[in-house]
């Protein structure tokens, strides 16, 4: 099991370098990563085992849409000026979310048959305290309301809504927090 684990960890880490190097590789003459905040060289230090990444047309409108419908802080943006190919975003010390463009994965990586398409399988859940006053907020943002907020029988209350590129996002909290 440990061997798998390290394989896993071995093929993530050569990925993350491709990306990473196909990212620097391609950018404009002068053009560097541009953290938001003085956060992003403190985020850049946390050991995280994963993260959910998502392909958009529009990375920085992504960047926004996160940040303004569901208080996400933006903390890396790349590259600094111009249309941006990458983004990171966190809520609180420990849930990142990544944005890469279709091209740039593409581009960067053997995934060439990568692009935004009508199944969604997948979703990003939001954890909060209020599932009502954050899919207001949401949809205020732009969100499309896909679920309107109600009490799942097994004690969670929970609501839908897509971003701007179509992703599922479920608002989620138990009743009794």
């Amino acid at each position: 099991m440990r061997s798998r684990a390290v394989r896993i960890w071995a093929a993530s880490t050569a990925g993350a370098a491709a990306l990473t190097v196909g990212l620097v590789a391609g950018a404009p003459t002068g053009a560097g990563a541009a953290p938001h905040t003085a956060r992003a060289a403190a985020t850049a230090e946390v050991v995280r085992h994963g993260q959910p990444s998502l392909y958009a047309k529009n990375v920085d409108t992504m960047l926004g849409f996160y940040r303004d419908a569901f208080g996400f802080q933006v903390d890396f943006r790349y590259p600094g000026t111009g249309h941006a190919v990458f983004g990171t975003v966190s809520l609180g010390d420990s849930y990142f979310l990544t944005f890469a463009t279709y091209e740039v994965i593409k581009d960067s990586t053997p995934l060439k048959h990568i692009g935004p398409g009508k199944r969604k399988q997948s979703e990003i859940v939001v954890i909060t305290t209020d599932v009502d006053a954050l899919y207001k907020k949401a949809l205020r943002a732009g969100a499309k309301g896909l679920m309107a907020p109600r009490d799942q029988q097994w004690g969670e209350r929970s609501a839908y809504v897509s971003d701007p590129e179509g992703n599922l996002v479920q608002l989620s909290t138990h009743n009794g927090s």
